[in-house]
């Protein structure tokens, strides 16, 4: 949708501090080690991200890749005021029951409070494997 509207693009991946700040983490490893795991972890989506955009972006005259830490819904919605985004488009898993108070209402929340619309594309298992070809 970028390449056919000439749209600038952000592509964003939140990191969610809630998993590797977690205070029992801090039972079993000290501050260093923490961090450091934080360090590696960053840089490796970081390397994932430019990789996809090299490959999937590339094509675009401007894309821009952001990595932020905190809550994803939350994170999403803060950047797309800051950019003044025309429109979120982002996937949704589709989890039900359990999985969706556990794990989803990412998409939900963002759907609820972006200050744009929101396009959802659901993510099956052989989806996420199809966009995770280069």
């Amino acid at each position: 949708m970028a390449e056919k509207f000439s749209a600038s693009l952000y592509i964003i991946h939140v990191i969610e501090e809630t998993f590797y700040h977690a205070p029992y983490l801090e039972a079993f490893l000290d501050a260093e080690t923490v961090k450091r795991i934080s360090e590696e972890m960053e840089k490796k989506i970081r390397q994932q991200l430019d990789d996809v955009c090299k490959s999937k972006a590339g094509m675009l005259n401007e894309y821009y890749p952001i990595i932020s830490r905190g809550m994803a819904f939350s994170e999403i919605i803060s950047i797309a005021k800051k950019k003044e985004t025309d429109l979120i488009i982002m996937s949704t898993h589709g989890r039900k029951g359990l999985g969706h108070v556990l794990f989803g209402g990412v998409a939900e929340r963002v759907l609820r409070e972006a200050p744009c619309p929101v396009l959802t594309v659901h993510m099956s298992d052989k989806g996420l494997k199809e966009a995770e070809k280069p």
